[in-house]
């Protein structure tokens, strides 16, 4: 296999994972639905890329232990806690560190998904950074299109508490839902 197949092939990989991962897919919603300016989700877009990148390296390096259904109920627990800080805490200046913490979790969800396919080895550190390249692309490619939807109807509309306590209950409970499901499958 040549390099460049095994660029597009871990890019690829990256962005399926994104795209179907459904509790990162949640996460990420909990953490720009309150988002007030791109800035601000640049912001913690930014510590949660750094930190599970940092994770998912060091779990594909066997520096750190991968405990899969341990990582699943972790990520669960992300999602919850963020639903909750949403509707209850009044400042989110201190979002991008929080996320920074979960994103360390999230990396090792990462690592645990990719241990199905593995890394092509004598490409391993392009295979890890096109797998982190395809995560990105795809949260970009979700962010540019919420983001943008969200902070117009929050301009826009007098119901955006509504709509935002809304979404972030639904969040909370599909991931309590997760967490419940996930601590039977221990």
């Amino acid at each position: 296999m040549d390099i460049f197949t095994v660029i597009f092939m871990y890019i690829n990989l990256g962005l399926e994972h994104i795209i179907t991962g459904y509790d990162h897919l949640l996460f990420l919603l909990g953490l720009i639905v309150i988002a007030e300016r791109f800035r601000a989700v640049l912001k913690i877009i930014t510590a949660f890329t750094i930190s599970h990148s940092l994770t998912l390296c060091l779990a594909v390096l066997h520096l750190v232990p991968v405990y899969p259904k341990w990582i699943e109920v972790g990520i669960a627990l992300t999602i919850c806690y963020i639903a909750v800080e949403n509707v209850f805490i009044q400042t989110f200046r201190w979002r991008w560190a929080l996320t920074f913490v979960f994103g360390l979790i999230h990396g090792l969800g990462f690592a645990s998904a990719i241990r199905e396919v593995g890394f092509q080895q004598s490409y391993l550190a392009t295979s890890l950074v096109s797998f982190n390249v395809g995560i990105e692309l795809g949260q970009l490619l979700i962010v540019g299109l919420l983001l943008p939807m969200l902070i117009r109807f929050r301009e826009k509309s007098g119901y955006y508490p509504i709509f935002f306590r809304g979404v972030s209950a639904c969040i909370f409970l599909i991931g309590l839902y997760w967490v419940v499901a996930r601590m039977g499958a221990l």
